[in-house]
Formats: structure tokens, sequence, C-alpha cells
């Protein structure tokens, strides 16, 4: 619905009808947020307490469709619902649009001028180099801060300062379906690139339509490749921030990829899936190994599919470098709301909301207390090996400013390397070249 204020339309989800929460839950959670505000003032950051009048805040969020299994709208319901009863005086709007609109709306909101208080996004970097954001301390008291794993809080620093809140996170892992390996003969799950070229030409063998389901598909292509090259000791970037896409041991994994799986038809009919192509697939037994997130896992369950998971392997054998993934919570200044933005998002943190999301939505926690608290429930066994490989996972450098367009370009071009007569090598120059031209033209805004 619509809620005019003033000449403004503000788009906000429907039904957010409120009901009393408990008076016990409510005192607990206000003694929480209480207990955490003075713990960042004692250190000198954080937010300070307000005057105590009404404010609003615009948050845009990610509507994933049928992705989750817990329809997100209930997430922001229940979540905005308790925090409005723990704090009257705050009310948070929620904007929820189809994920794959995001970024696109949220920019289209900064250039009008208008960006909201918090919005989720995939991409983070440009806002902050625009000196749009707040950083996480000017907002988080410091146990909040302190508690992201360490991994995802490095990969929202821009300028070793931290602008990007991780949110939704997750770390893919190498599933298979376990039915059709016992059908092939297959003992173990492959541990070397060999060996996953062995096993994929078993399943075809056994007559598994999509061996291997290579999501190389638009939507996915720059997080796939992404698993590949970090698996034969390459990856985007180096251990300094610069691009190495043209770097030989990137060269050579999707070499072999082609030569050793696409070649012979071990990535079925299509070697360009989007991730919902592949997990269709997975989900009605035409596919036998991919890499899936534990978004995923509620789905598999539900429809009882047989299924195991292993690390995803290095070329020569052994676990590979594990590729991470974050969404990111951004609150912008425009509004000048710091102190109400940090206690939102202070109880959104709160160790048992983040737990709770989580355990719905089969994410992996972005928060060191969270994750030991489904670590330590059998109940969430399921969870356990994403928690435990996320601190290891490498993440796109989204702390580039020049990465989302360079992404762009990823997934318009890489595609390429899997034609036969196509110079992989070429491909990969030609990437690299348009990422200096990037950083050049981002030196060139900054200087």
């Amino acid at each position: 619905m619509g809620l005019r204020r003033g000449n403004r339309v503000i788009s906000v989800a429907r039904g957010t009808r409120r009901r009393p929460a408990r008076a016990s839950r409510a005192a607990a959670l206000a003694g929480s947020l209480a207990a955490a505000a003075v713990l960042g003032t004692a250190a000198g950051c954080g937010p300070v307490s307000g005057d105590g009048s009404p404010v609003t805040l615009e948050l845009i969020a990610a509507d994933y469709g049928e992705r989750t299994a817990v329809p997100i709208k209930e997430y922001w319901d229940d979540l905005t619902e308790r925090f409005h009863q723990a704090n009257p005086e705050v009310t948070v709007e929620v904007e929820l649009v189809p994920w794959e609109e995001l970024d696109a709306t949220l920019a289209e909101r900064v250039e009008q001028g208008r960006p909201p208080d918090i919005s989720q996004a995939t991409f983070y970097a440009g806002y902050a180099t625009e000196g749009l954001l707040y950083q996480a301390k000017e907002i988080l008291p410091l146990p909040v801060q302190s508690d992201f794993v360490t991994t995802l809080a490095h990969a929202g620093e821009v300028d070793f300062q931290q602008f990007g809140i991780p949110f939704i996170t997750s770390t893919p892992r190498l599933f298979y379906n376990t039915a059709l390996f016992d059908a092939a003969g297959i003992e173990e799950p492959p541990g070397s690139w060999a060996e996953l070229a062995a096993t994929a030409q078993a399943l075809k063998d056994s007559g598994v339509t999509t061996p291997y389901a290579l999501q190389f598909g638009p939507d996915s292509i720059h997080e796939e490749a992404m698993v590949w090259m970090l698996a034969a000791g390459g990856g985007y970037t180096n251990l300094s921030g610069g691009y190495i896409l043209d770097d030989e041991d990137n060269v050579r994994a999707l070499e072999w990829l082609r030569e050793n799986m696409v070649a012979p038809g071990l990535t079925g009919p299509d070697g360009t899936l989007n991730r919902g192509d592949a997990y269709a697939g997975f989900m009605t037994g035409e596919v036998g190994m991919l890499m899936v997130h534990p978004a995923l896992l509620p789905a598999l369950e539900a429809n009882k599919i047989p299924y195991a998971h292993t690390d995803f392997p290095a070329m020569k054998g052994g676990a590979a470098v594990p590729a991470g993934h974050s969404d990111w919570l951004l609150g912008f200044r425009e509004h000048g709301h710091a102190e109400e933005i940090g206690r939102f998002l202070t109880f959104l943190y709160d160790p048992e909301n983040v737990a709770r999301a989580n355990a719905q939505n089969g994410s992996v926690p972005a928060t060191e207390s969270a994750g030991q608290m489904l670590r330590a429930s059998e109940e969430f066994e399921r969870l356990w090996e994403f928690i435990d490989q996320m601190p290891g996972a490498q993440l796109q450098p989204v702390n580039k400013d020049n990465w989302l367009p360079l992404r762009g370009e990823i997934q318009q071009r890489l595609a390429a390397v899997l034609e036969p007569d196509t110079d992989v090598a070429e491909v990969m120059r030609g990437l690299q070249a348009t990422a200096a031209e990037l950083e050049s033209g981002s030196a060139s805004d900054t200087s």
C-alpha cells in the first residue's frame, strides 16, 4: 500500500497489521537493547540516546519469491513488529522489491536523491566512496561490530573502514544425488578434478541427463566461475586487491573445465544453466552433482531428495578455497537517523534473531554468536558444515567500487570460454583490460 507523508508516497509491504507482543518478551528485548546501547556509548562509538520523538525508518529489502522456505515478508513483519513493541517511538516501513531488481531499485532511489534509511544490497562500495553511508562504527555498538564473522567484516570494508554490514550470507558446497551415485556404482564423492570428471562420466554412462550442472547462465556465471578459479589457485583478485582475471591459474581452470567437462558432454545438454534451472534439475533427479547454497536445504528435505554434500575439490586434490557470498545492509546518511538505524540494526543482530532467521531460510549466520547457537543444536546439524566453511570463504571483490560494472561484463562475456574454438586466454585478457579501464576511471574520479 502507499503511505502519504506530505507530498511523498512510500511503498511498503502489505499486511503489516501489528499484534501486541508478550509484555515479558518486549521487556526483555528492551533491556537487551538498552544494555547494548550502554556498551556502545561506553566504548565511544555506536548510537547514543535521541530525544524520543517519533521516527519512521524506510527500509528496502529483497523479495526472494519462492526461494525461501518461509516467505521473506513474514520475516520482516515479525521482526519489525517485535522491534516496534520494544521501541514504540520508531516505526520501520519495509518496501520489498524482487531480488533481481534490488540493486537497480536502490541505484534509482539514490540517483533521485531519495535514498532509504536502510537498504539491502549486493554491492555497497560505490555508495561508500561517495560519502553516502554511515560507517558501521557510527551506528552499531562495539559488541555487535565485533560479533561479525571476520571474513565478512573485512569484506565489508573500504579503505579499512566497514560500511557494508553482512546480512544474508552463504557459501556453496558440492551436492550430489546419493541414489544416482548408488545406481552408477559410485562409492565416494570426488576428491580432485580428475575424480570429478570420472564421477561425472560414470553418471553419464548410467543414464543421468546432466552429470554436473554447470551454472554458467547470466545470473550465476560469476559465482560458478569463481568456484573453479579458486580451486585452481586463482580468483578475481590477488592479496593486495588487484584484479587478476588473466592469471594463468584462471586460464588453466577454464580450459580444463571446457576440455574435460563440457566437451565430453558431462555438463548435460546445456552448460549455461541459471541457478534456478540447475536447482530444479537436482530436485527432479536429472542432475547428479552441482554447487548448492544451503537455502535449498528445506526444499530438498521437504521433497525427500536423497542427497549429500562435500567440499568442492581443488584441482589436484583436497578441499578447495571455498567461495562465499553476502548481501549487505547499508545505513544511509541522508535523513540523519543514525541513532534509530543503529537501534534497529542492534535488534536485528541480536543472536536469537539472527539464528532464527538463518534456521528459517537456510542461510549461514553472519555473526559468530548465532553460528555458535546453531552449531550447538543438533536440530540444525544440516547447517554445521556451511557454518564451519564460512570463515575460510573468499568473497567477490564487493569492496571495489568498480566491481558492479565488471561483474556485468563477466556475466555477458565469460560464457564464450566454453565454445570449442575460443581462445580462453584472450577472453580473460579482454576482461582484465576492462578491469584496468574501470580501475583507471575509479582512480580519476577520486583524484
